[in-house]
């Protein structure tokens, strides 16, 4: 029997529910229509079609088996029997489970990470990883450097503590990175089409990741001797192993990806050049490497650093000795990461300024202990007025105490200085944080991409296509000086976006998905129970090396962790793309369309394209169907 399907035409439905009600009435299942925005139009009823997915995530992601491909048909099958509705109480978060889990929510990238850490309690560590890469590359990398919004909406707090979602994504993520045959996605038939990505940090190397699943032939053309960006030269090695990031990158090199270091596009070699050699889209993901100064009298004065500017030279293995005192100015990541690198390195005292109170420090609270915990001071409220210098060195730092003003509209409060309570500081050198912006130095007069009153590209928020329609942008280009994960959320839309924009489709259809998070989910069968704690070097020993300071899960701890999940949502509903997944609250288990499979082993036709009137639901090969038909992608 050949492959078989159901296609939807759009543009020729009228919104009648036929389909709908037809398939209710026959089969019972809690099929419904949602309301989309096609092309500007007005809202618009569209049946809920399993599209039976090459590689069905819903199949993947659920821990019971109940979901499967029928391997001659290419139909996904639902088990009934074996499907649990996710621990479902009946009676309880019925309506919710059709809903989204919170830390999917909040993740940037979407990943489901309900699905993942169910996967890991059955021991199924391997799809648990695959269901990861769906929406993300490098989970080794975020196991590691992210600053896990998940956790923070982790609805397990309400019962004690959110569940440690990125130590376990960190375990998954090394066993594949220590694998006799580490995971590579699957790669579809190549095609013609260059695409040229101008940076190789997170987000550029994520939009790589996923053009090459799709065949296309991909160059990362980057200005800095090493590949990796921030992650390889703003990240110091005790966080994030270089042989971590090498290791993730030489896996994109073996789906086919070209990499050219050394290489500044706008200056060695330009758009238009690139375009003349066949490149038909490009996606600048440059980042924000070029620091902010401070703006003050003495910051040109020798022994002043920028933070940026310091690590690099730190992590290209170009260590700078700074003495024993010296102040860092900034409350971020490198502000953080730039104190502990010179603790390393043989200050002793270091210490950091930060304006605002500790409470209000962007760093995340397990950066702020370990700074700690290394004898680094983290002195609030204060702020530099001028560095005063002896013979062209810097030698101290006078600074301003800060008060903050009563909260504005939104709650927050500003830093104001408090008038004579100046006091001055002793330093051997200082190291600025306060910020990065981009260089705009690929853009030449040709390109008609405009930038932001705050220097960064303009693009569509959704599509990421900028004025310039063959050239995208995300990550710190678009957004300013962000998190890893957001440059891979944008890395993987540009992606989508890159790829509709060659194949002629739509950029915008379908992708205003918005989530609705659970917020009051089954707690009563859950005994509070502690959370699992990483294993960190004894701060004695770690600040005498830049060996890793975290040690990671046991695979015992991870899966006793990934226990501690209290199943908000249900995992297949949260992987399907399309909304097919239904949960059905009056059974606690999942539904969803199964293409009316033992309708065709009679040759018999399915009810929804019997009844419908305009003839916009089509059944066959898809491969004998017009260009063009919506499959609701």
């Amino acid at each position: 029997m050949g492959q078989v399907s159901l296609l939807f035409n759009e543009y020729d439905c009228m919104g009648c529910h036929a389909c709908e009600i037809a398939c209710k009435q026959e089969h019972g299942l809690g099929i419904g229509p949602r309301v989309v925005r096609v092309l500007e139009r007005a809202p618009l009823f569209k049946p809920l079609f399993c599209h039976h997915c090459e590689d069905a995530p819903c199949a993947l992601s659920c821990p019971e088996d109940a979901i499967t491909k029928d391997p001659k048909t290419g139909v996904v099958l639902l088990d009934g029997e074996k499907c649990n509705g996710c621990d479902a109480v009946p009676g309880k978060s019925g309506a919710e489970k059709q809903e989204t889990s919170s830390c999917k929510v909040e993740c940037p990238a979407h990943i489901d990470v309900q699905g993942y850490v169910n996967l890991a309690v059955k021991g199924k560590f391997q799809e648990a990883l695959q269901l990861i890469k769906l929406a993300s590359p490098f989970p080794s990398i975020c196991g590691r450097v992210c600053h896990h919004p998940c956790e923070s909406a982790c609805s397990r707090d309400q019962i004690d503590e959110p569940v440690a979602i990125h130590s376990i994504e960190r375990f998954l993520a090394d066993l594949d990175l220590n694998a006799d045959k580490r995971y590579m996605p699957g790669i579809r038939d190549k095609k013609e089409e260059k695409v040229a990505i101008i940076g190789s940090g997170p987000a550029g190397l994520t939009c790589a990741y996923y053009l090459a699943q799709e065949g296309y032939n991909v160059t990362i053309f980057e200005k800095a001797p090493v590949l990796g960006g921030m992650l390889t030269t703003g990240i110091p090695s005790y966080r994030l192993p270089r042989e971590i990031v090498e290791a993730e990158i030489q896996l994109i090199r073996d789906m086919g990806v070209s990499m050219k270091t050394g290489v500044e596009v706008g200056k060695d070699i330009t758009i238009p050049q690139l375009r003349k050699e066949g490149c038909k889209a490009f996606f600048i993901a440059n980042g924000a490497q070029e620091c902010i100064g401070l703006g003050i009298e003495g910051e040109g004065l020798d022994g002043v650093y920028s933070g940026l500017d310091y690590l690099r030279q730190v992590n290209l293995g170009n260590p700078v000795r700074l003495g024993e005192n010296i102040a860092v100015i900034g409350g971020g990541n490198v502000a953080l990461d730039a104190a502990r690198s010179a603790r390393r390195l043989g200050s002793p005292n270091a210490s950091i300024i930060y304006r605002r109170s500790l409470e209000e420090i962007p760093s995340r609270p397990e950066e702020i202990a370990e700074c700690q915990e290394e004898g680094i001071s983290i002195n609030t409220l204060a702020q530099p007025v001028r560095f005063i210098g002896k013979n062209g060195r810097v030698k101290a730092m006078e600074c301003i105490k800060m008060q903050l003003t009563e909260p504005d509209e939104s709650g927050r409060r500003s830093p104001e200085p408090l008038p004579g309570s100046e006091f001055t500081i002793e330093v051997d050198a200082v190291i600025t944080a306060l910020g990065q912006e981009s260089d705009w130095a690929c853009l030449t007069p040709e390109c008609v991409c405009t930038l932001t009153e705050w220097g960064t590209m303009n693009v569509d928020t959704l599509t990421l296509q900028s004025d310039d329609p063959d050239i995208f942008a995300g990550g710190d280009a678009v957004r300013g000086s962000q998190s890893v994960i957001e440059a891979i959320a944008d890395g993987r839309q540009a992606a989508i976006s890159i790829d509709r924009y060659l194949s002629g489709q739509d950029l915008r259809l379908g992708r205003d998905r918005a989530f609705k998070a659970i917020t009051e989910p089954q707690k009563e069968k859950y005994d509070p129970a502690a959370r699992a704690q990483m294993p960190r070097l004894e701060p004695k020993k770690r600040v005498k090396n830049f060996n890793e300071v975290q040690k990671g899960f046991t695979a015992e701890v991870a899966v006793q962790e990934a226990k501690r999940c209290i199943s908000c949502g249900t995992c297949c509903v949260q992987a399907c793309s399309y909304d097919v997944m239904q949960f059905n609250h009056e059974v606690t288990k999942a539904v969803k369309c199964d293409l009316c499979v033992d309708k065709r082993g009679r040759n018999e036709i399915p009810a929804c394209y019997a009844i419908c009137p305009t003839r916009c639901i089509f059944w066959g090969d898809p491969k004998k169907f017009p260009i063009g038909i919506y499959q609701g992608l």
